[in-house]
């Protein structure tokens, strides 16, 4: 199994929209993908409530460890899953770094979101998942000198940034109000073609660190 980390330090800048899209990405794919919500606004629990595909399976940690879960969704046969962690100085910000095979790093294009990069990259850095990693520019404006000047500063971190960027179009939230993604709402959108590029570049460009395999404990293989 292996395990996105999606993170960032500051709220609003759409990572439960890159976690629940890159997901169904995975699954259009044919692979089993699921969804861990370490966030404790739990977006994407909302989000799965109002959805009527099965899929992706959706966890939210609860009182649990990020292991425990992982082993959960593992036991019940998840083949890519996707952390959504919270924003400010949260410890499972850490954790949920720490137990990714590629950190994905999400900032929107301005000067307040790229400020908050540094803190995240270092805490990749830490863990010498640098080479596993990758920025993602997230709801960007259609055409700005904003994002050339982000992705000039990206360039001072040893993460990789996307050469796709996300745009924010009404797509993303309309149908996230349906509990789908814009790929299942609007399959031809220019919005669906950027999901499919930023996963198809992750999965080509971006090194899954190496970790020791997780064990399914007896809980959740109580529970596949």
């Amino acid at each position: 199994m292996i395990v996105y980390s999606v993170l960032s330090r500051k709220g609003g800048v759409g990572k439960s929209l890159l976690v629940r899209s890159l997901a169904v990405q995975a699954l259009i794919e044919g692979k089993r993908a699921a969804i861990l919500d370490a966030d404790p606004q739990q977006t994407i629990v909302s989000w799965g409530k109002r959805r009527e595909a099965g899929a992706p399976l959706i966890v939210g940690v609860g009182g649990r460890t990020i292991r425990d879960a992982l082993a959960e969704i593992e036991g019940r046969g998840g083949e890519v899953v996707f952390i959504d962690t919270p924003p400010h100085a949260e410890p499972i910000i850490n954790l949920a770094a720490e137990v990714a095979d590629i950190c994905l790093l999400v900032t929107g294009p301005y000067p307040e979101d790229l400020e908050q990069v540094g803190a995240v990259s270092s805490i990749v850095t830490a863990l010498d998942k640098a080479s596993a990693s990758a920025i993602i520019l997230n709801k960007t404006p259609a055409k700005a000198h904003a994002v050339t000047l982000a992705r000039s500063a990206l360039t001072t971190f040893k993460s990789p940034t996307c050469p796709t960027t996300i745009t924010q179009l009404v797509g993303h939230p309309y149908a996230s109000a349906e509990g789908l993604t814009v790929q299942e709402r609007e399959p031809d959108s220019r919005a669906t073609k950027e999901i499919a590029a930023v996963w198809k570049w992750i999965n080509t460009s971006v090194t899954p660190s190496h970790r020791p395999a997780r064990t399914p404990s007896h809980r959740a293989r109580a529970a596949a």
